[in-house]
C-alpha cells in the first residue's frame, strides 16, 4: 500500500465514504411515502369500453400484476410501440400505509397525469380529472386501509388523437400524513 506523508488511508476512506453519504439528494421524510420508488404495473387494456368502470380483467387480475411491471414516472410510448383505436392504461400500485400514520389525516397527491385520469383506491373511483392540471391533490382518510395493503389504480383513457407521449404518468404519486390542523395543500385551518 502506498503511504503519503501525514495521511493514513485507513482513516481517509471512510470519512470520504461519509461525505458521499450526506451528499446524497434522497432525503426521508417520516410524512411522505413516495410511490415512485414502489414497482407499478402498467396494462394496456385494449378491451376496455368507454362506459367501463373497472379493468376488463377483473379487480383480483389487476392486483395480481397484470401488465408490465414499471416504475413512475412512465409514459406509455416508452412501453408500448404502437396505440390501439381504444383502450386505456392502468397503472396500478399496492402499499401499505406506515403504523404510526393509523388515525392520521391521508392526502395523496398526483403530479402530471395525463390526459383524462379516473382515479380508484381499493376498488372505488374516488375522483376523475383532466392532466391539464400539473398537480392533483385528495384527502383520502375516510378511504384509505390504516392497516392492510391499499391498491391504488389510475386508469388514463387513451384517445387517437392525442400525442402517445403525453399519456402516462410523468411526475410523482405521493401518499402524505397531514396534522390534523392544515388541509392537504398545507394550509391552516381556522
Amino acid at each position: 500500500m502506498m503511504k503519503l506523508p501525514g495521511f493514513n488511508l485507513v482513516l481517509l476512506l471512510p470519512l470520504l465514504l461519509l461525505n458521499f453519504l450526506a451528499a446524497c439528494s434522497h432525503r426521508y421524510d417520516p410524512d411522505t411515502l413516495d410511490l415512485g420508488f414502489y414497482q407499478w404495473n402498467l396494462w394496456y387494456d385494449t378491451s376496455a369500453e368507454s362506459v367501463q368502470k373497472g379493468p376488463s380483467c377483473g379487480w383480483e387480475d389487476l392486483h395480481r400484476g397484470m401488465g408490465k411491471l414499471v416504475r413512475i414516472p412512465a409514459m406509455a410510448s416508452d412501453h408500448f410501440q404502437e396505440k390501439k383505436d381504444k383502450g386505456v392504461l392502468w397503472f396500478h400500485c399496492r402499499f401499505t400505509l406506515p403504523e404510526n400514520w393509523e388515525d392520521r389525516k391521508i392526502g395523496l397527491q398526483i403530479n402530471g397525469a395525463a390526459p383524462e385520469v379516473e382515479l380508484y383506491l381499493n376498488e372505488d373511483q374516488i375522483a376523475d380529472f383532466h392532466g391539464d392540471e400539473a398537480v392533483y391533490e385528495l384527502d383520502v382518510s375516510d378511504i384509505i386501509f390504516y392497516t392492510r395493503d391499499n391498491h391504488l389504480a389510475l386508469m388514463i383513457r387513451t384517445s387517437p388523437g392525442t400525442d402517445w407521449d403525453r399519456e402516462g404518468i410523468s411526475g410523482g404519486v405521493l401518499i402524505k400524513s397531514i396534522p390534523a390542523e392544515t388541509d392537504i395543500a398545507g394550509n391552516k385551518n381556522n
